[in-house]
């Protein structure tokens, strides 16, 4: 007899309806710093503490997310909701991990339009930004140690890391389209049905609010890659094709996107509020994440009902080790923008120590960094 949500006998717990809208709910307003950051906050609290899975499971959860295009740790939260409270849990997952940011998103591209830049935000990330280095430091030392199970993953994930790193070789992007794009082939349909049937809320006669939902619609269905593989269709899209805004102002809503809580891809929220108002934020933000929703909601079937499958599990296993090797590629990009000076070193020792050796909650850390982030800037708004 198969388990339903999971092997582990203390990871296969029913949360109640109430319990998992009021995590998500909550983990909607301290996701910050982007998708690995993300990711780890949500290994925290599912696996270490609230036990909702096991490592092995969370691991070829976010193994099959990474495989999708779109931003992986939205669709890890939707795939994870789905377990607990099928497809309206999924939904519920979702939804709640983008709302608030989106809404804060909103406020903060107003003040940018009304008022220009804002230098409280760059501010604010003096602080935040080594911080969530620091947690993603800590989040790769996690899923690394849950992805090694033996010394073929552990080359795996060093030779996804060399091949990337130094021969520019994206060895989780090949494994993907060798073995992956079947289950595409399965959900991929249904999204052109999805398409004609939303498009039908969107004035026709307004051609610009209609560019603005093809344009993330194809951001958010062929962004392959993860989150930050949406910037390259925006800027050609945005930028060069429409001239909705400029480079610097598309800079400035990434910066933005950082600095709240929600998924990276919110910078679309952004740039659909520069070039439509309120209706072209709110159709940029329903667009680029529709394709998520049916991905997953549409192919978590198909990978539950394989769960037995010893390729299909020997794959996973595979993706995930390739993964985190990915995931450290990128994150070293990352640091010469957030270490400037010892100040900022300090910062993010600090947060890697606390989540890696003290077992603080990733959420608190988060937390704890934003209100430092806000307290800094106001300062030096006020000493100016």
């Amino acid at each position: 007899m198969q388990v339903p949500f999971d092997s582990a006998p203390p990871s296969d717990r029913m949360p109640s309806w109430r319990e998992v809208f009021l995590y998500f709910l909550f983990l909607g307003f301290v996701n910050i710093g982007g998708p690995v950051a993300q990711i780890t906050m949500m290994f925290n609290h599912m696996v270490e503490k609230r036990r909702w899975l096991s490592k092995d499971r969370f691991i070829k959860i976010m193994a099959f997310c990474h495989m999708l295009p779109g931003p992986e740790a939205l669709q890890l939260a939707i795939y994870i909701g789905y377990l607990k409270r099928k497809v309206w849990g999924g939904v519920l997952a979702g939804v709640t991990f983008i709302v608030p940011g989106a809404i804060v998103m909103v406020l903060l591209s107003w003040l940018y339009v009304r008022y220009g830049k804002l230098p409280q935000v760059t501010d604010a990330l003096y602080v935040l930004k080594p911080a969530v280095l620091g947690i993603i430091a800590a989040g790769i030392i996690k899923l690394g140690r849950a992805s090694i199970r033996n010394a073929f993953l552990a080359v795996l994930l060093v030779g996804a890391f060399v091949g990337m790193r130094f021969a520019g070789i994206n060895f989780l992007l090949n494994l993907i389209v060798e073995r992956g794009s079947g289950l595409l082939k399965r959900t991929a349909p249904t999204l052109p049905v999805m398409l004609i049937g939303t498009s039908a809320l969107i004035p026709f006669s307004d051609s610009r609010l209609f560019q603005i939902a093809w344009l993330f619609f194809k951001t958010g269905l062929l962004s392959f890659g993860g989150a930050y593989a949406s910037l390259v269709f925006v800027q050609r899209g945005a930028v060069a094709q429409y001239h909705w805004l400029s480079d610097g102002q598309l800079l400035d809503g990434v910066a933005l996107s950082v600095a709240t809580p929600g998924p990276f891809m919110l910078f679309t929220t952004f740039v659909g509020y520069i070039a439509g108002g309120i209706p072209g934020a709110l159709i940029a933000t329903v667009f680029v994440f529709l394709p998520s929703f049916v991905f997953v909601l549409g192919g978590v079937h198909y990978v539950e009902k394989l769960r037995e499958n010893n390729g299909l599990q020997a794959f996973l296993a595979g993706v995930s080790a390739a993964v985190v090797g990915v995931i450290a590629v990128v994150s070293l990009d990352l640091i010469p923008g957030a270490l400037i000076d010892w100040i900022t070193v300090a910062i993010s020792v600090a947060a890697f120590l606390l989540i890696a050796f003290l077992k603080r909650d990733v959420a608190l850390v988060a937390v704890g960094a934003m209100i430092g982030g806000i307290i800094y800037a106001s300062w030096r708004a006020l000493a100016m």
